[in-house]
């Protein structure tokens, strides 16, 4: 029998599994927090359980997801991973710590994770899209990346971002479950507006998850105003255009009342003229949102064709200068600094290299 990893369990299904085996209910709120709480990794050690109900979880499932994790340390003090799966398929987590402005003290300690072994979307600038999509990870494999990360940098993370590898709303069904647990009161891992899912734009998944029980900060990756462009950079347009996917981010915040924000990777050339500011003005306005503009990570290691062959980022004058014309139509913009560009910081590039990494912890 193929044990399965008891972080996958909810807590109705982990209560019904303990009342199956003629144990009391209030027994999975102590499995919840032996593991979350207490972060125990192994059944045994979990003491406050009878001897017979630890004996049974131990034959019945496992407790963790990984082989192994490489860790790449960057000069900037953020920190890159990559973890190998049970069956050998390698997935990534990046640690961003976000200083103030004297670089004195760190404000957020932010973990961006994966939710998917590689990726099916194929967008134009993504390293990700060239692996093609792997599968999806199970709710454990999501929740693990944040407490090995947490115990092996001996730190409590402030947020999490499911933006690295793969689409979290083509993985709904376990992203959802880990959110539920992430977000359990009882547990304090965290509260909802510290968790942001950033999407491509998966429409009708917009629309569920507004009416889920665990919505979430949304970041839309939108990276272009007119469908033909956008199309080219994310193909997924062509299924889910902008006026599709803009009813349904003005249904999330009508439903949840949270914020949006707008991710706009800035191509020279491409997404950057006049015109598209006078879009992304009129988009920002439609509900409460920010736009995040982000310096393109290159992606040469990939060998690109075709149109991604041709992205070039912008300047950092031509960044300023595109912000500067959004604030001054009272649209909120911050351009984001570049995390990890000494340790493959870009999404996919790391489980796309030789893995030769600084550190190696199995």
């Amino acid at each position: 029998m193929t044990q399965k990893n008891i972080k996958d369990l909810s807590i109705e299904e982990l209560s019904e599994f303990v009342i199956d085996n003629k144990f009391e209910k209030y027994r999975a709120k102590q499995i919840l927090d032996e593991i979350y709480i207490r972060r125990q990794e192994n059944f045994e050690e979990m003491t406050l359980l009878p001897k017979e109900l630890r004996s049974i979880l131990s034959k019945n499932f496992t407790i963790s997801s990984f082989k192994s994790t490489k860790i790449r340390y960057s000069k900037d003090k953020s920190v890159k991973f990559l973890f190998r799966l049970l069956d050998d398929k390698a997935i990534e987590a990046v640690y961003m710590p976000w200083e103030n402005e004297d670089g004195s003290k760190i404000q957020w300690r932010t973990l961006c994770i994966s939710t998917m072994a590689g990726c099916p979307l194929k967008c134009a600038f993504c390293a990700t899209g060239t692996l093609g999509f792997i599968r999806n990870l199970s709710t454990a494999e999501i929740i693990e990346q944040i407490l090995a990360v947490e115990k092996m940098l001996n730190i409590k993370l402030s947020n999490i971002v499911l933006m690295g590898m793969g689409e979290p709303l083509l993985n709904y069904q376990n992203v959802v479950k880990a959110l539920s647990i992430l977000t359990k009161q009882n547990l304090k891992l965290f509260r909802r507006k510290r968790i942001t899912l950033s999407t491509a734009g998966i429409v009708p998944k917009i629309y569920e998850f507004a009416e889920s029980k665990v919505p979430t900060k949304l970041a839309i990756s939108l990276h272009a105003t007119d469908n033909h462009t956008r199309q080219l950079l994310m193909p997924i347009t062509k299924k889910y255009n902008i006026s599709n996917l803009m009813d349904a981010v003005e249904y999330y915040y009508r439903k949840t009342k949270i914020d949006i924000t707008y991710e706009y990777i800035l191509f020279d050339g491409v997404n950057d003229t006049e015109n598209d500011i006078k879009r992304l003005i009129r988009i920002a306005r439609r509900v409460p949102s920010r736009v995040n503009i982000i310096p393109f990570n290159d992606i040469s290691f990939t060998s690109p064709n075709g149109f991604s062959a041709q992205l070039k980022p912008a300047s950092k004058e031509k960044m300023k200068e595109f912000a500067n014309k959004l604030k001054m139509n009272n649209v909120p913009v911050i351009i984001r600094d570049t995390f990890g560009s000494d340790i493959e910081a870009a999404c996919g590039q790391l489980a796309l290299s030789d893995e030769k990494t600084i550190y190696t912890q199995n």
